[in-house]
């Protein structure tokens, strides 16, 4: 196999080089063209195409990390990402595999942190963002064990009534709300009983 040329992709990242190649176009990663002393003219194709492999691979874990750095995030959300990117399994399951050797991937940090940042969220409201991020029944099962709607319905309630003039109209807008946060109706009546704006309700 040969390499007709091999530059820089992209002067931002000098990280990144092409190799040009009878067969099409590919990324090498620096650390990777080093490793395996390739350069421009004939290589062994399975040292090549190796060599390409560990490239995305390695180029997928630094755009992986880049996308966490700032920001928890869930296996099946770096894992979609990746999928966006255009990286295949067999990039993205050794990536994955990495982070999560290096502990950089905690589904139950983040829903733990989750839960806590979302205070106002009835616990199946949690369940369904927590199934959508992809974190397993388990985790959230375990986390949500001993949680009670009910303060949380009222802290709620509450915050929402604050400085509103309470009547019929008000109630019911309060009510829209706290079920678009997933309260169910017995929560939402006892918190209206225990605040006694039960009689607003038509």
């Amino acid at each position: 196999m040969n390499i007709l040329t091999l530059k820089l992709k992209n002067k931002n990242n000098t990280n990144i080089f092409v190799a040009e190649t009878e067969k099409g176009q590919f990324d090498l990663h620096s650390e990777i063209i080093v490793k395996n002393n390739i350069k421009t003219g004939q290589v062994d194709e399975e040292i090549f195409f190796k060599a390409v492999l560990d490239s995305n691979i390695l180029i997928a874990t630094e755009k992986a990390m880049k996308y966490i750095s700032t920001k928890l995030k869930t296996q099946q959300q770096i894992k979609d990402y990746l999928y966006k990117q255009g990286y295949n399994s067999t990039v993205v399951n050794p990536v994955l595999e990495k982070l999560n050797e290096y502990n950089l991937i905690n589904d139950y940090q983040f829903a733990k942190s989750y839960i806590a940042s979302n205070k106002n969220f009835s616990s199946n409201k949690l369940k369904q963002k927590l199934i959508g991020f992809g974190v397993k029944a388990d985790i959230f099962d375990e986390l949500l064990t001993e949680f009670n709607d009910i303060p949380t319905c009222k802290k709620t309630t509450e915050k929402f009534l604050k400085n509103k003039q309470i009547d019929e109209k008000t109630i019911q807008k309060l009510v829209r709300n706290l079920q678009s946060k997933g309260y169910n109706y017995e929560t939402i009546k006892s918190v209206l009983n225990e605040l006694k704006l039960s009689n607003f309700e038509n």
